[in-house]
């Protein structure tokens, strides 16, 4: 009864929503329905949906963005500031409700187990991002290490990557410990005389990247695309072997006979990982986290006004929302006409 109360009510709901498009005037701006304000206060439960916010200002912004638009529709939501290992458990448990960015790749066998049968939480298919994980350079180190993309100039010029914190070894700057990457297993099975340095978080990859452009100074480290960093800076990638699943697996394929992981990263898929009783106890926003649809572009321009012109993340979603209306409104209109599906 508690399960299919929420759910009648919500056909309730929609038939009220389809009375209110039929009695309220159709607003057009360039030809495209606007969706009556009166259709967007309508909650299943004044429960606060919890949406965390993860180490990196892309994160932040769609988080927010359906923090947001959740909010539009009537729905309480907190933002949780908190890290991804914790958060994953926190999903399946629901006290947490939703990472609408959840990289894959970076800990695909958790994902996996999290949105299995009995799992706790739910696949809900992909954000949109066109994502891509692998080690960069500075392009200007070419001059400096001529061999450059290939990975193998990497111990002919280990000695340029060389810190005193590092040597004999050259540095490679990593994610944080807790962001999987296999980097010291890669390492170890391509043969590079490499030692793993962990940053602290995005910041002070961007930092560091901030400071070797400044310095002209030698710098190879594991990053992400997309990110407006990108938009600043000529960073290439560093040419690995190409991937294959069984790069993975069998250490008889690839480079090294001996040893798995000798190869790039496979491309990345970026995901929504939803607490599986967000269904049943808010139909509404469950629809709504399907079809929320974050691009590249939109994303790197939102966090370059944020990280690179300093302005406050809140007000920069807040413009986001003034000026596109007419992509949220349809996100709710079928969120309300489609509750649960």
């Amino acid at each position: 009864m508690s399960k299919s109360w929420p759910r009648m009510r919500w056909i309730g709901l929609a038939a009220a929503a389809a009375a209110v498009i039929s009695a309220t005037p159709v607003v057009a701006q360039d030809d495209v329905f606007v969706v009556p304000e009166a259709m967007t206060t309508v909650p299943e439960s004044s429960d606060p949906i919890k949406l965390p916010l993860w180490e990196w200002t892309g994160h932040h912004i769609t988080q927010m963005i359906t923090g947001e638009v959740l909010k539009k529709m009537g729905y309480n939501v907190e933002y949780i500031h908190t890290a991804e290992i914790p958060s994953v458990p926190a999903i399946q448990e629901g006290s947490l409700h939703a990472s609408m960015e959840y990289w894959v790749a970076n800990n695909r066998e958790k994902f996996f187990k999290a949105t299995q049968e009995g799992g706790g939480a739910q696949d809900l298919g992909y954000l949109g991002l066109a994502p891509r994980e692998t080690w960069y350079y500075p392009s200007y180190l070419e001059e400096q290490c001529p061999g450059l993309p290939d990975y193998k100039a990497l111990n002919d010029c280990k000695d340029l990557f060389a810190t005193a914190e590092t040597l004999p070894q050259g540095r490679f700057l990593d994610y944080p410990a807790e962001w999987v990457t296999n980097n010291d297993q890669r390492v170890a099975a391509l043969g590079l005389d490499f030692a793993l340095i962990r940053s602290g978080g995005e910041g002070s990859l961007i930092t560091e990247i901030d400071s070797a452009y400044a310095r002209k100074a030698p710098l190879v480290l594991q990053f992400w695309t997309p990110h407006w960093i990108f938009k600043k800076y000529d960073l290439k990638p560093i040419a690995l072997p190409a991937w294959e699943p069984a790069c993975t697996e069998d250490p008889a394929w690839g480079t090294n006979p001996d040893a798995t992981f000798d190869c790039d990263m496979p491309l990345g898929e970026v995901k929504k990982l939803v607490w599986a009783g967000v269904k049943d106890k808010w139909p509404g926003a469950y629809r709504l986290l399907r079809n929320i649809q974050i691009s590249n572009d939109l994303q790197n321009s939102l966090v370059l006004q944020v990280d690179v012109d300093g302005r406050d993340i809140t007000e920069v979603v807040q413009t986001w929302m003034d000026e596109n209306q007419n992509v949220w409104r349809w996100w709710i209109k079928d969120a309300l006409m489609n509750p649960g599906a």
